[in-house]
C-alpha cells in the first residue's frame, strides 16, 4: 500500500488520487538497476577462515588460550572491512 505525499493517507494502488485531501497520486517509479557487484577474494577468504575457526571452536576437542582466540578474531574482522572498502574504491 502506498501513502499520499501530503496527508499521508493509505492510497491504494488502483486510485489515481488521494481520497482524503484529494491531491493526485504520483505513480510508482521504477528503481535504477543496481550494478553487479562481486565480491572480492580477500573477502571470501575472511569469511571462510572465520567459518572454519567457528567450526574449530565448536567442534574441536582442544581449547585455544584465549589470546590466540582474541587475536584470530580481532584479525577476522578488519580484514573483511579492509576487503570490502577495497571493493567499493574499485567500483567507483
Amino acid at each position: 500500500m502506498r501513502r499520499c505525499t501530503y496527508c499521508h493517507s493509505v492510497v491504494m494502488k488502483v486510485e489515481d488520487s488521494c481520497y482524503v485531501c484529494g491531491d493526485s497520486v504520483p505513480k510508482k517509479t521504477k528503481l535504477a538497476a543496481l550494478k553487479s557487484w562481486a565480491v572480492p577474494p580477500l573477502s571470501k577468504a575472511a569469511f571462510l577462515g572465520g567459518l572454519a575457526y567457528i567450526a574449530y571452536v565448536f567442534f574441536g576437542q582442544h581449547q585455544l588460550p584465549l589470546p590466540v582466540t582474541v587475536a584470530i578474531s580481532s584479525a577476522l574482522l578488519p580484514i573483511g572491512i579492509l576487503a570490502q572498502r577495497i571493493a567499493c574504491r574499485k567500483s567507483n
